[in-house]
């Protein structure tokens, strides 16, 4: 059942990742030209400030209260950018989709980079304060070349398919758009059939962490709105970009090298689920003040 729910998050991701190179036009890389700092920042912001802002506010003063699969299920959300239900989130909440996706896309691009990055100081983090992460076996390469497969090459393959034959692309890219999401309720379904006994004793037994990833959760919504700018379409859309995490990413390398560490998959469920309820609180903010201006 684990070894399905790992080819299943691998080919859920893949098949998003793929799905959003296709839908961007008409040209994916436009910000890098025309507003290259906002870009530096907002991936900056999402792939490495949002972790370490974590880390420093949260983890480490939560390290002695929190459990090791609450933990790494923590920072393993924190390392994650570019989430993939993103687009659907933003079109539903009257943000701007196309800024959505050329942030996605490059923040998939440059996770290869961040996700080994942040493993090696969340490692670090963890062995300083005396936590030994057990059951978690996976080094700076393994993390970097499971990026690559499941992020960025198929990003890239999309891109460039979508610049050769966009007539094709663009009929492919709404009918994987609609499979990959499909993908992703089977995906999330399967982690809870996988973990369904464990997630209720999780939920009462790390009731500090389910406060810790409230907490974590505004914070990256709070990132995302300031580095965003004084537009407030602007500001919903890069909240949401950062605040969001990469739920796929995340199960794909806590089902392929977290095996040893009972406890890790429900806590992703946990996160996703806070985040859910997070970012609804905010997005009803967010309507009450810009019910003025409309």
């Amino acid at each position: 059942m684990r070894e399905a729910a790992g080819v299943l998050a691998t080919t859920t991701i893949v098949t998003l990742m793929f799905s959003l190179g296709l839908g961007l036009k008409p040209y994916p890389f436009l910000l890098l030209r025309d507003r290259p700092a906002f870009l530096w920042r907002v991936l900056l912001g999402t792939g490495v400030l949002v972790p370490l802002a974590g880390l420093a506010l949260v983890l480490l003063p939560l390290h002695g209260q929190l459990s090791r699969p609450a933990w790494v299920a923590m920072a393993l959300m924190l390392a994650c950018p570019s989430a993939p239900l993103i687009l659907f989130r933003v079109r539903s909440s009257g943000g701007t989709a196309e800024l959505a996706a050329r942030l996605q896309i490059g923040a998939a691009l440059l996770a290869i980079v961040t996700v080994p990055l942040m493993e090696v100081i969340f490692r670090a983090a963890a062995g300083l304060r005396g936590w030994e992460v057990a059951g978690w076996g996976i080094s700076p390469g393994q993390v970097a070349g499971q990026v690559l497969k499941v992020q960025v090459l198929p990003v890239v393959a999309g891109v460039l398919l979508g610049q050769w034959q966009p007539r094709l692309a663009s009929r492919c890219s709404r009918a994987l758009g609609a499979l990959a999401t499909v993908l992703l309720i089977v995906m999330l379904v399967a982690l809870l059939l996988l973990s369904g006994r464990q997630l209720l004793p999780f939920l009462q037994q790390n009731l500090v962490g389910l406060a810790g990833m409230a907490v974590l959760s505004a914070l990256s919504l709070a990132i995302g709105y300031a580095l965003a700018g004084p537009d407030p379409l602007e500001r919903r859309t890069v909240a949401l970009v950062t605040g969001m995490r990469n739920t796929g990413l995340a199960a794909q390398l806590a089902l392929s090298y977290g095996k040893g560490l009972a406890g890790l998959i429900p806590g992703l469920l946990a996160y996703v689920l806070i985040t859910v309820i997070v970012t609804t609180l905010f997005l009803r903010w967010q309507q009450r003040q810009l019910a003025p201006s409309g």
